[in-house]
C-alpha cells in the first residue's frame, strides 16, 4: 500500500514534465521560418535552419512563415489604356518572405500581406496600362507588318502605328 502513493505522485511528475517538454519543444521543417514571440515582442534572431527547436513553454510563442515562393492573382478588371480603350487585365504575383522580423513587424500575417499586395499591384497595374496605347501594350517591336487581305484600308492606318514606348 505504501508503494501506491509513490507510484501515483512519479506518474503526476512524469506526466507534468513530458507537457512542459512538449509545451517547450517545437519542429521546423525545409520550408518554413519562426520567428519567437514573448509576450508578442519578437525575441532573439528568425530560426530558417529546420529541425527540433526550443522555446519557453507557456510564455513564448512560434510564430509560423513560409520560405517559399507565395502566390498573389490579382481580380480581373477592365482598364483603360491611354487611348480610351478599355481592355481585360488579369495579375498575378509570387513573392516570398525574405526577412520575417520585418515581416512581422509590419504586416504580421499573409492575409495581411496579400491585401497590401493587392492595393499595391492593382494600383500600379492600371497606372502601367493607363499611360500607354493599346498598340504600345499589346506589341514589342516595330517590325514590319505582314499584311493580310482581311484588312479593311480604315484598319490599317490603325493598326500600323509605330510604337514609342519600348
Amino acid at each position: 500500500m505504501k508503494q501506491q502513493p509513490k507510484l501515483i505522485i512519479i506518474g503526476i511528475i512524469g506526466l507534468l514534465l513530458l507537457i512542459l517538454v512538449l509545451s517547450s519543444a517545437f519542429v521546423v521543417n525545409e520550408a518554413q521560418q519562426v520567428v519567437i514571440t514573448q509576450f508578442g515582442e519578437p525575441v532573439g534572431s528568425p530560426i530558417t535552419e529546420p529541425g527540433i527547436h526550443f522555446k519557453l513553454p507557456f510564455i513564448q510563442d512560434a510564430r509560423f512563415f513560409d520560405k517559399r515562393f507565395l502566390e498573389w492573382d490579382g481580380s480581373p478588371n477592365q482598364v483603360p489604356t491611354k487611348d480610351k480603350r478599355f481592355i481585360w487585365v488579369d495579375s498575378y504575383g509570387r513573392w516570398r518572405i525574405k526577412d520575417p522580423l520585418l515581416y512581422l513587424e509590419r504586416v504580421q500575417n499573409e492575409t495581411r500581406a496579400q491585401t497590401r499586395l493587392d492595393d499595391i499591384l492593382d494600383g500600379e497595374t492600371r497606372n502601367a496600362i493607363a499611360n500607354h496605347d493599346l498598340v504600345e501594350i499589346i506589341r514589342s517591336t516595330n517590325r514590319e507588318f505582314q499584311a493580310s487581305e482581311d484588312l479593311e484600308a480604315g484598319e490599317e492606318s490603325e493598326i500600323f502605328v509605330k510604337i514609342k514606348v519600348k
